[in-house]
């Protein structure tokens, strides 16, 4: 039964209480110049040509630099991010539905 006044609505929040350790963000580059980029594709319909674009856009810019590209599998417990763990300054990811 709700107590909630008749004409009035109960919110409820659908994130839930957080119980991690806040942290920020990581320092913005200076330069690309002579960095390491990372690229991760989440398999999604275009993720990858999403991604050649980008690198082509950053390497117009900097041809110096250095790509690596991870492609997520179908397992969801993979941690595919961890392949770029000290080898890039930088990551660009294609994430999303």
């Amino acid at each position: 039964m709700s107590t909630t006044p008749a004409g009035l609505a109960t919110l409820v929040n659908p994130i839930g209480d957080f119980e991690g350790e806040l942290s920020t963000l990581a320092p913005r580059l200076d330069t690309l110049k002579g960095k390491s980029i990372g690229f991760i594709d989440n398999i999604k319909p275009n993720a990858g040509l999403f991604l050649r674009y980008i690198e082509e856009m950053i390497r117009a810019d900097y041809p110096d630099v250095r790509t690596h590209g991870v492609r997520k599998d179908f397992t969801p417990n993979y941690l595919i991010a961890d392949q770029l763990y000290g080898k890039v300054d930088a990551v660009v990811n294609a994430w999303g539905d």
